[in-house]
């Protein structure tokens, strides 16, 4: 099974961290489980983060990748657990602040977190 993830650049992952707040955790945890909607996008700043189900096990370690966001807000349920390792630092976003940032098209933030060309797509 593919799974496309976007994938942020640094200096774009930069600019994100200026804006929203980073979140360190302490210890694993699950923050999205298979066949639930999800109700955060997440972005991985550093760290690595498990994708999990019965079939299927993906290791993302590269900063800047975008989880969930298409199932977010097209309320489409996640076909992954997806577990946060230890140490490993993470932008939360709101569907309440998606929405803030998509009402805005021509921000900067829209052009890190919706890009229109496929480079920045990854999986």
């Amino acid at each position: 099974m593919k799974i496309q993830i976007q994938m942020i650049e640094t200096l774009d992952l930069d600019t994100l961290k200026s804006h929203f707040e980073t979140i360190t955790f302490s210890s694993e945890f699950d923050l999205v489980y298979e066949k639930q909607i999800p109700n955060i996008g997440i972005i991985l700043v550093d760290g690595e983060i498990n994708l999990l189900n019965k079939r299927n096990h993906i290791e993302l370690k590269s900063p800047g990748s975008i989880i969930g966001l298409q199932n977010l807000l097209n309320n489409i349920p996640f076909k992954f657990k997806c577990r946060v390792k230890k140490n490993s630092q993470l932008i939360l976003l709101p569907k309440s602040e998606i929405i803030k940032i998509l009402d805005e098209k021509s921000s900067e933030l829209y052009k890190i977190i919706f890009p229109t060309d496929d480079k920045k797509l990854a999986g």
